[in-house]
């Protein structure tokens, strides 16, 4: 089994902002120092127990590239950030392991592991389970689908965690496409089973077979699991997007197409879907291409009651720098006071080229009546990008976000798990210190060596932005009135310059909010 370091550590300076080192509840990794050594990462969903441990499963990222694994990870964290527990899950040579999802139900955690024969000619669905002690209980084989005599690409991904309903059936969702060459017509395939995990029903859909081809990644449960939802799309209509509806016995009964209020025709939604368990809507976070609004982050309200949806621009001006969801897990966080936290990536251009200093997590805040309350940005440092994949609420009132970091060696891009925990209430917006307090920031300024024009994006109101050069004296002074502010920097001489934005609290009382460096 890899041997896992765990550091626990200060954050470096925030690009943001000059501040004294700051640091989240905890933030971990599981290795001590880059290495370009065997990786591990989180490519799927992690879990909270009733006792406020955290389980988590690891894929080995090299050999999971090339097809080859046969083993996978689990650790299992306390609420103090501590790995206590770290477990081999191990299936022997035949297999490949393609995707290991884990739920909880009876207070036990139920792991699944997606598993493709090592000739890529059948895929199993293998079933264990940790004991209170976090050992690993008796494995047993669920489902077996066999190829036909063709074989399969190893990037076939059981896409859904399992849905759980009352009567502790259980449901998945997951796709295959044809090896080597990925075929037009996926095959969508849908299996539910009973609480002693037999299968008793199973569905096939071809994407040719659906009025709305192609399924989307998210799949969920109507507020009194009577319905499932899926979204799928078609590219030749202009709201693009559909929500499907599927009965209990996994027939497909109709489709909602996701048309929106907003004069916004949807060409191409990102996102991620989730059930907001305290007022049973379906929410979408994801990324919006149109000529109005360019490039830029949507939020999405589905009220299948009413087939009704609303939309939300998370920001109020057209901007070029892209903000993304990339292998998104879970991006919505819903609080039990109403609000909602989304997650993302800023900016998806940076991060795929490789600019750590131009790359930070964005998490917009919103409420349940599609109202943006503000945006906060987080970096743990411009030596790493992260990619955090996953949101969630913890049973302490924390925000726990999960993903993976990046790092350069000689030219070369390396992965290790990272996650990171806030209190809640560092995601208030009337409480700015906290949010410093736990490395969390209100502005970005971009690009980051810029040219004739600097941005500042902040979802802050009643502030002031001025930019000083290296030598104090001041350039520019403007009020902040839009999410997006772009300033003419074209008379500007080449060099660092400082920006201070500034608003007034309750007192009057004028303080600074954040303060950085721009370079043109």
């Amino acid at each position: 089994m890899r041997k896992m370091f765990i550091i626990f550590f200060l954050l470096p300076f925030s690009l943001f902002s000059q501040q004294p080192f700051i640091k989240p509840s905890w933030d971990l990794r599981l290795i001590d120092e880059p290495t370009s050594g065997p990786q591990s990462c989180i490519y799927t969903n992690m879990i909270e127990t009733n006792e406020g441990f955290y389980v988590v499963p690891l894929l080995h990222i090299d050999e999971y590239r090339n097809g080859k694994d046969d083993c996978a990870d689990i650790i299992v964290i306390n609420r103090d950030g501590e790995v206590i527990k770290e477990i081999l899950l191990e299936y022997g040579e035949n297999y490949i392991v393609n995707n290991i999802v884990i739920d909880i139900w009876n207070d036990t955690v139920n792991v699944f592991a997606h598993l493709i024969s090592d000739v890529r000619d059948y895929a199993i669905i293998m079933h264990t389970y940790l004991h209170d002690d976090f050992t690993i209980g008796k494995s047993k084989e669920i489902c077996r689908n066999d190829f036909g005599g063709k074989k399969r690409s190893e990037w076939d991904t059981m896409i859904a965690s399992p849905l759980i309903d009352k009567e502790g059936n259980r449901t998945m969702f997951y796709r295959y496409t044809d090896y080597p060459e990925p075929s037009t017509d996926m095959s969508w395939i849908m299996m539910k089973f009973d609480s002693e995990l037999n299968l008793i029903l199973k569905k096939e859909y071809y994407e040719s077979e659906l009025e709305n081809n192609g399924f989307d990644v998210r799949f969920t449960y109507n507020a009194d699991s009577t319905q499932y939802y899926m979204v799928s799309y078609r590219n030749d209509y202009p709201y693009y997007y559909f929500l499907n509806v599927f009965d209990m016995e996994l027939n497909l009964t109709g489709s909602i197409p996701l048309e929106s209020d907003t004069p916004v025709d949807l060409v191409a939604l990102n996102g991620c879907w989730s059930q907001n368990p305290y007022d049973g809507n379906i929410y979408a976070i994801g990324e919006v291409l149109h000529p109005l609004i360019r490039s830029e982050i949507c939020v999405f309200k589905i009220d299948v009651e009413q087939d009704d949806v609303e939309m939300l621009q998370l920001t109020d001006t057209s901007d070029d720098f892209m903000n993304n969801i990339v292998h998104g897990i879970s991006n919505l966080c819903f609080l039990p006071d109403g609000d909602i936290l989304g997650l993302t990536i800023w900016d998806v251009e940076d991060f795929l080229v490789y600019k750590p200093d131009a790359y930070y997590a964005y998490i917009p805040v919103f409420d349940t009546n599609m109202k943006k309350k503000g945006e906060y940005y987080y970096s743990i440092g411009k030596e790493y990008n992260q990619l955090f994949n996953q949101i969630r609420y913890s049973k302490d009132d924390g925000v726990i976000m999960s993903g993976n970091v990046r790092y350069m060696i000689n030219d070369e891009i390396y992965w290790e798990p990272y996650i990171v925990k806030f209190p809640a209430s560092a995601f208030n917006p009337d409480n700015i210190e906290e949010s410093h307090a736990h490395g969390l920031h209100l502005a970005v300024v971009y690009p980051n060596p810029g040219g004739d024009v600097m941005n500042i994006r902040t979802g802050l109101r009643n502030a002031v932005l001025t930019v000083y050069d290296i030598n104090g004296r001041k350039v520019h002074e403007q009020e902040v009135i839009e999410d997006v502010t772009s300033i003419d920097a074209s008379a500007w001489s080449s060099g660092t310059y400082v920006w201070e934005l500034k608003t007034e609290n309750g007192k009057c009382k004028v303080k600074e909010v954040e303060t950085g460096k721009w370079v043109k």
